[in-house]
């Protein structure tokens, strides 16, 4: 993978902010007081603070004898006073490392605890450089949960990315009920709606991110996986659905993604016109899986867009070769040093990438967007109020004025 010294936030800290997310469950983080300290605060801005996240805080004395009862009488204590219907432990680093044994630990609880459901994941080690693989192997651990049901006749369920997309998948769930297509979508808020994914005959994932929540789905509950495309943009998006019309034989869905696309074409063109007068070049640095999918909206409007992944699975190289064929995307798979020295080579108009990157980014007076704020990107109109805000958000004037006082003064 790319990015030997431009280290992101590691895939313990997404699956604590999507898990955070879900009611009904309790992520429960097994390691070290660090380690739990920087993916609680990390995470905060991520989860509802209404929603409980706990840690069992492993000391020098569990690394020598081990944590499991430490871990033990925690998941005991949360299921005491809060009742959840689910605790996923997240295996961190060191528990890994020493070898405790979490699906013994798991089995014991099961059986002293009927009423409880309890899963884990592994984090760390097992993805130090892709974050996003955080969510997909934590939604495994939730899916370890549900119970088998029968499948709803011509109903396909919609397989979302993080945390942050539950409960913000209207824009694409509402064409599915409008179309009378029996619709599930995973994640949700709470843990019972997040259950009914099981019903669905057919799985369509809606970004290159669970590829591991798919196969989970289709090895233990049947159900078809495919695929697509990430519908984002205009013709993203409506690729996506036709392709599903087609899946399912159903004209009105056809004719309600024209119908849409009609509405908002008229301002797709309006955002071309400006982007071909400015001739903007994005550079989009990996992060939460979405330097692909706005770096796809990005190439829609007419820009030069140039992408380091974040991951490499199978929907990935799918959807690069989408973006490859229908815009010239360029993907910076190769090694390097720094993120300045990609800057430098690329000299792009703007930069979409982590918190911990602007240093690089704003030392070279280069427009920077933060890549955590623009998530939920799916849908039509998304991509125009992305489009149409694009400029003003980029605050030009103020790095015009300074870039002038670098030129003038030097430094």
């Amino acid at each position: 993978m790319p990015l030997k010294h431009y280290e992101h936030c590691c895939s313990t800290i997404q699956a604590l902010a999507s898990l955070g997310k879900i009611e009904g469950v309790i992520p429960l983080l097994h390691g070290p007081q660090p380690c739990s300290y920087q993916n609680q605060v990390g995470s905060m801005s991520c989860r509802p603070a209404n929603l409980v996240t706990a840690g069992t805080l492993v000391n020098k004395s569990d690394v020598i004898f081990g944590g499991e009862e430490g871990l033990k009488q925690q998941v005991r204590n949360l299921y005491e006073k809060y009742h959840p219907r689910v605790i996923v432990i997240i295996n961190t680093c060191i528990p890994q490392l020493i070898g405790e044994d979490i699906e013994g630990v798991i089995i014991e609880l099961n059986q002293e605890l009927p009423d409880l459901k309890v899963s884990t994941c592994l984090t760390g080690f097992n993805y130090p450089r892709s974050m996003p693989l955080g969510s997909d192997a934590a939604w495994v651990a939730v899916i370890d949960t549900f119970e088998k049901q029968g499948k709803t006749p011509g109903s396909v369920g919609l397989i979302g990315r993080t945390g942050q997309d539950a409960g913000n998948l209207a824009c694409l769930e509402m064409f599915f009920k409008k179309a009378d297509i029996p619709c599930y979508v995973f994640p949700t808020p709470h843990i019972d709606s997040m259950g009914k994914i099981v019903l669905a005959e057919k799985y369509f994932p809606i970004h290159i991110t669970p590829w591991l929540t798919c196969k989970h789905l289709n090895e233990n509950f049947g159900g078809e996986a495919e695929f697509i495309e990430i519908p984002v943009g205009i013709q993203g998006t409506s690729n996506f659905l036709h392709a599903v019309a087609d899946r399912l034989s159903n004209q009105k869905l056809h004719d309600l993604t024209e119908e849409e696309e009609k509405r908002v074409r008229p301002e797709l063109e309006k955002i071309r016109t400006e982007f071909a007068k400015e001739k903007v070049r994005m550079l989009m640095v990996d992060g939460p899986a979405n330097e692909v999918s706005i770096g796809k909206i990005f190439a829609e409007f007419g820009a030069e867009v140039f992408v380091v992944p974040s991951m490499k699975n199978k929907f990935y190289k799918q959807e690069k070769k989408i973006m490859q064929e229908r815009y010239g995307v360029t993907f910076i798979e190769d090694d390097f040093d720094t993120l300045g020295e990609v800057i430098d080579e690329v000299r792009p108009t703007a930069v979409s990438v982590e918190f911990q990157a602007q240093p690089e980014c704003i030392s070279r007076l280069v427009p920077t967007f933060i890549n955590m704020l623009y998530l939920c990107e799916y849908g039509y109109d998304y991509a125009i109020d992305l489009g149409s805000n694009f400029f003003k958000n980029m605050h030009r004037p103020v790095y015009e004025t300074w870039q002038g006082l670098k030129k003038k003064y030097g430094g």
